[in-house]
């Protein structure tokens, strides 16, 4: 089966035809930031050169949130100018003339690490994006899971330290706010009392200076103790960490592993695998899950 899958960005529309995790064609957009009409009719404009070359059998779409999964409507996107209570799945239906399958963006990278990137051959598994913010998807078997309100894998908001600094979702001490680029941002600007980003934080503990150190560190922690916690609650076989401080690498993620198997003591041992496919995991996922949708339909 032919997929046409669809990544709806803040600033990039993504758009590629899949058959079973491989890109056949490709095409982008910029993301409007004038209202919804306009986000739609960039949708369109990035899938129809895709659609005439014929076979496409069904339409995924990958979009920030949160996500009205039954009435096929964007109940907000944060970053998109406009897309309040966005009918996205009727108006994409009546435009392109295919079935159209929502999911959240985040969970569509996800599957497409957990059917084609690196825990292919888990059953269960857990994406764990570590970037500007935080947050994940949850994955058994061939499903994505969605929750009873679509708020599964929202797992940067958990809170590991009561009281702590304000995340995004306006409670203290979540995951995010302890953990996330922003955070580690956030937290050197005030101990170097000027602005400093994550990059230069961490080229600063790099280069041995203690204070950036502890920083990193601690947002390690955080970060070991948050996939501890999910492992005590899903018992996954295994996670996979994407997002842009992935690229940091072992300097980084040998503390992560290290504050993991810390707060796994005297518990099974998890896979941690690094995200394979790039910037392409968004297009092939919200394929995929189309794709999956209309097999398990028929």
């Amino acid at each position: 089966m032919i997929a046409l899958g669809l990544d709806l960005g803040g600033t990039k529309i993504a758009a590629a035809t899949v058959r079973d995790g491989r890109v056949l064609a490709r095409e982008r957009q910029a993301t409007p930031q004038t209202g919804f009409a306009d986000v739609l009719d960039a949708l369109v404009t990035a899938a129809t050169p895709l659609l005439a070359a014929g076979d496409v059998d069904v339409v995924g779409i990958g979009c920030p949130g949160p996500l009205d999964f039954r009435a096929g409507r964007v109940r907000f996107a944060p970053n998109i100018a406009g897309m309040e209570d966005a009918p996205l799945v009727d108006a994409l239906h009546e435009r392109l003339g295919l079935p159209i399958v929502l999911e959240n963006d985040a969970n569509a990278a996800g599957y497409a690490e957990h059917r084609y990137g690196a825990a292919r051959d888990l059953a269960s598994s857990v994406f764990v994006t570590l970037s500007t913010g935080i947050g994940g998807g949850v994955f058994v078997g061939d499903e994505v899971l969605h929750g009873a309100h679509g708020l599964a894998g929202e797992i940067g908001h958990m809170v590991l330290l009561p009281g702590g600094p304000s995340g995004g979702d306006g409670h203290l001490g979540t995951w995010e706010a302890l953990a996330a680029g922003r955070a580690i941002a956030r937290d050197a600007s005030y101990v170097f009392s000027r602005a400093v980003s994550t990059e230069e934080a961490f080229a600063l503990a790099r280069a041995g200076d203690r204070r950036a150190l502890a920083i990193v560190d601690q947002a390690a922690r955080f970060t070991g103790l948050g996939l501890a916690n999910l492992v005590k609650a899903i018992d996954p076989e295994g996670f996979v960490l994407g997002g842009g401080m992935i690229a940091v690498g072992d300097f980084y993620l040998d503390r992560v592993r290290d504050a993991l198997a810390d707060a796994l003591v005297g518990y099974a041992p998890v896979t941690v695998r690094i995200a394979e496919l790039g910037g392409e995991a968004g297009v092939i996922g919200a394929a995929a899950v189309a794709a999956h949708a209309i097999e398990r339909a028929s």
